[in-house]
């Protein structure tokens, strides 16, 4: 048994009588290896169309345990318990919709199949099938998602189930829409309502009285431009941030709970430096919201006042108790926000070091988040003075089951922050110091991300763009943080080129924390603080599209899994410098590039940080090593190229040249013993008047008959007393990073010819046949990633 097919728009299926559950499953599967982020959505409304509750990602439950959420990686699922539906709940609509953010290229048409599913159970029963839906049919048709048709389909309203004359029906609406929240089309859904069968649509219209609401209920985890969320069209100079929490907090006999707000400002290195609270609510930059007025107190009239309106009413002005309808009293609305406190944050007033503000409600009295059923922070653009252009950016929640958080008194709810401008897929470089990361990060979640590793060039030409990037952004943070600690006043142009080179950002966490003080989650925050990216159930960092700024101010962007660097990443070094590969365990591992704070490069294996495996490093100089390495040292057979164009053929231990070994010159071969990168005792040169540079054997031959033989001639090397000792064994202390490998020097040593004639010799080719060549790797441009 199949249950019904659902193929068009606007099919009725009625649902069992009497069911005591019924289950609603999206499910979505991709071939291709994307990361697909999608959510199932059901949305409740009164019979006026007011919206009553959701249950979705972050708000696992509604209608007082009525309606539950549940999600993984392959799909979601709500459940419906409709014996336990409010009376006032009047329909319930199903939306499925697709993650977005500035370079994501997602949307309903990424997945491969994409299946909607319904099932019953009665009491003590299994779940049987009602019905089936293939989406993908019902989206805009699409040959691939690109950047420019993403939107089209990043949502879809599945369905609506409603009440019909004695029980539930469901009507397939299956239309496609733009946005990735379904707080943007609220008036879509209500249009929903009002084509439905037997649907009240005369109280629906009755409350419609042409302003509508605009809730954008954030998921966990969202990310978005504050530009994005106002959707105002201007700059955001001004924020207002709402407090508001729900559960047994206040009240006589309650003990254990004193519920407060805190926004804590960081720098760039993750260095805390100013906050305010529900105590100390002013600082640089940010302002209190004026109380408002109290209402005026109406004098009560007077009891024979009373008591004449009553005669004159009397048993006609009573309602009839046997008519009126029996209802209970309607559930608070979920868009009703629980105000509880405000601040404004004026963005440009900000001391500029500040890089971010984290967001935090806490109970440090006893209880933790123990008795919260719900958290709620809510952000306004309030830029203009007009008080009616003021914009919904958006609202993050923390639900809660009363006691499941007792030992965890801090939820950090968002986290106001600067991040550089990103460029959408496809759009050239322009004037963005990071657009070629957006590039790279874009690609992050694609199987294109290979490709790009293997494309050297390219990565090359990024690290350096960036890199160089890095530092004179370094170099402008620096100026601003000496200028402010010296309480001097900042130029106008250096606060066009901080403007210039940054952007406002949103970012919904809802993540509980333990501590029993601010002090004691001084490490989590600071980490939240400089940290952009999801984190897994454990509440540790795992996002394939993360960035982390550490202490000494280097930055990583890339993959994080339990907590870690994990698969492939950039990481900059503030001092100069980055790498571009493969990562294990937060250590450099596998296949990567690195670029040298003095501009040298590396390109090859690495293990455990350190370079490993075959490898080539190219020094400042123009020479190159390519060889093999061993704990960040050359170990092993590599040849050695110089800058005059000659090789140098050996066997390296531990980073120095040890045992026989060939130098090769146009003009001329060395061969010899070497100690400690030196050579050492007996060697022969052979002298070649005109090498054949590798020509065929007749032009060789004519070249010897016309000026002469290749001649040997044998010497020996001897070392100045002291120099050429083999480092300890022991006592040494390990290096923790990778270290520039040394240029080879032969000053200071003594050479002594055989007492021989030179002798007549083969000859040699140049260069070598045997001799690994250096990687020429050509320049390419930076706009083509």
């Amino acid at each position: 048994m199949t249950g019904v097919e659902v193929n068009e728009q606007g099919q009725i299926v009625a649902l069992p009588f009497r069911v005591e559950k019924l289950s609603f499953d999206a499910k979505w599967a991709s071939q291709g290896g994307s990361q697909l982020d999608l959510d199932l959505t059901c949305c409740t409304f009164s019979a006026e169309g007011k919206l009553r509750s959701f249950a979705g990602p972050g708000h696992s439950s509604a209608e007082d345990g009525g309606v539950l959420h549940q999600g993984d990686a392959d799909g979601d699922t709500v459940l419906v318990y409709p014996a336990k539906l409010d009376p006032h709940c009047e329909a319930l609509i199903f939306v499925l919709s697709a993650s977005d953010s500035d370079v994501s290229t997602m949307n309903l048409s990424t997945p491969d199949t994409l299946q909607f599913h319904g099932h019953s159970a009665e009491l003590d029963a299994g779940l049987e099938p009602m019905f089936q839906c293939n989406l993908k049919p019902h989206l805009p048709a699409s040959e691939a998602a690109t950047w420019a048709s993403a939107a089209d389909s990043q949502s879809m309203i599945i369905c609506a189930m409603h009440r019909s004359t004695d029980s539930w029906v469901t009507t397939f609406s299956l239309l496609p829409q733009p946005s990735h929240s379904w707080g943007h089309f609220l008036p879509e859904l209500r249009n929903v309502l009002g084509q439905l069968a037997g649907f009240p649509v005369q109280k629906l219209a009755a409350a419609q009285d042409g302003a509508v609401e605009k809730v954008v209920l954030l998921r966990r985890y969202e990310d978005r431009t504050v530009e994005a969320l106002s959707c105002s069209g201007q700059p955001v100079q001004k924020v207002r941030l709402d407090f508001g929490w729900e559960g047994a907090l206040e009240g006589e006999g309650i003990e254990g709970v004193e519920m407060e707000w805190n926004a804590l400002c960081y720098d760039i290195t993750g260095e805390q430096t100013q906050a305010v609270s529900s105590r100390s609510k002013e600082a640089d930059g940010i302002t209190a919201v004026p109380d408002p007025p109290a209402p005026e107190e109406e004098e009560p009239a007077p009891a024979e006042a009373e008591a004449e309106a009553e005669d004159e009413g009397g048993d006609e002005a009573k309602p009839d108790a046997a008519v009126e309808e029996k209802l209970p009293a309607a559930a608070k609305n979920s868009d009703e926000f629980p105000q509880k406190d405000g601040v404004i944050v004026e963005l440009p007033a900000l001391p500029g070091a500040t890089r971010s503000i984290v967001i935090t409600i806490n109970n440090f009295a006893g209880e933790g988040l123990g008795p919260l059923t719900c958290a709620h922070l809510r952000l306004t653009d309030v830029s203009s003075a007009d008080a009616s252009q003021h914009k919904s950016m958006g609202w993050c929640r923390f639900p809660s089951t009363p006691g499941a958080h007792k030992d965890r008194p801090t939820v950090v709810m968002a986290k106001l922050y600067k991040a550089r401008p990103l460029i959408p897929i496809g759009a050239a470089a322009g004037e963005s110091c990071l657009s070629a990361f957006s590039q790279w990060r874009a690609a992050a979640s694609s199987p294109d991300l290979p490709a790009f590793l293997a494309d050297s060039a390219l990565v090359r030409t990024a690290l350096l763009s960036i890199t160089k990037a890095q530092a004179s952004a370094s170099q402008l943070a620096k100026t601003i943080a000496d200028k402010t600690e010296a309480g001097e006043d900042l130029s106008e142009e250096v606060k066009a080129q901080d403007r210039a080179q940054w952007q406002w950002r949103m970012g919904c966490m809802g993540r509980p924390l333990p501590g029993a003080s601010l002090e004691d989650s001084a490490d989590e925050l600071k980490g939240i603080a400089n940290y952009e990216g999801r984190y897994d159930s454990t509440d540790k960092r795992r996002d394939d599209r993360a960035k982390a700024v550490y202490g000494n101010a280097d930055t990583y962007f890339g993959q994080y899994s339990d907590d870690r660097r994990q698969g492939v990443g950039l990481y900059l070094v503030a001092k100069g410098g980055g790498y571009a590969g493969s990562y294990a365990g937060s250590k450099r591992e596998g296949q990567g590039i690195m670029r040298m704070p003095d501009g040298a490069v590396y390109q090859g294996q690495f293990a455990a940080d350190k370079f490993e495996g075959q490898g080539q490093y190219e020094y400042v100089d123009g020479s190159t090593y390519v060889g093999a390495w061993k704990g960040g040292k050359k170990h092993g057979e590599g040849v050695y190229w110089d800058v005059q164009g000659g090789c140098l053929r050996g066997t390296w231990d531990a980073g120095t040249l040890k045992g026989q070994g060939i130098y090769d010159q146009p003009s001329y071969q060395f061969k010899g013993n070497f100690k400690a990168n030196l050579p050492e005792g007996e060697c022969s040169f052979t002298i070649c008047a005109h090498r054949s540079l590798g020509m065929p054997a007749r032009a060789a031959s004519h070249v010897l008959a016309d000026h002469g033989p290749i001649m040997l001639q044998k010497g020996n090397y001897m070392l100045p007393p002291g120099v050429g000792a083999d480092p300890p064994a022991e006592g040494e202390p390990p290096s923790e990073d990778v270290v520039a490998p040394a240029y080879p020097k032969y000053e200071g040593l003594g050479y002594k010819s055989a007492v021989s004639m030179p002798q007549e010799a083969a000859d040699l080719s140049f260069p070598p046949a045997s001799a690994a060549k250096p990687l020429v790797v050509p320049s390419r441009p930076l706009n083509v990633i």
